[in-house]
């Protein structure tokens, strides 16, 4: 699956074109699928000049970002799922009938587990959203 900057759009498995725009992913490609860098100005191998245009740069801070708006919580939230796990099961040692209470327990920590899984999503498209302020204000001339 790969992201497109340039119109917010997600292609499915591991595609060397957007499918919205027809932008390449960080790399150009000749007619015949050659790849190439950015800087490229013709194939390193057959020399053509006709090359596909890529996708715009991603902020060199995005990666980093990403990485940890995923794995701070993410480990966050495995040491407290961990945490009330084993101090439930030491309470239903002690107590089985608390059983119900860790039940219950569980649907919160079910949903912060999805809203984690989701921020990824989330991340890109505000990263595209500033982007895309961006773009408009040099055009403007604001900035």
């Amino acid at each position: 699956m790969k992201y497109c900057f340039n119109c917010n759009h997600i292609t499915p498995g591991e595609p060397l074109f957007c499918n919205a725009c027809g932008r390449s992913f960080d790399i150009k490609l000749c007619p015949r699928h050659h790849k190439n860098p950015r800087t490229a100005e013709a194939c390193s191998q057959c020399g053509s000049r006709d090359l596909s245009i890529p996708q715009p740069r991603r902020p060199y801070w995005t990666p980093a970002l990403g990485v940890v708006l995923s794995f701070l919580p993410g480990a966050f939230l495995a040491l407290a799922t961990f945490v009330v796990l084993v101090s439930g099961i030491i309470a239903v040692l002690h107590h089985p009938e608390m059983i119900v209470s860790l039940a219950i327990l569980t649907i919160p920590f079910g949903i912060l587990w999805w809203m984690w899984s989701q921020i990824p999503a989330w991340f890109r498209t505000q990263v595209y959203k500033l982007l895309r302020r961006r773009h408009q204000r040099r055009e403007r001339g604001d900035g």
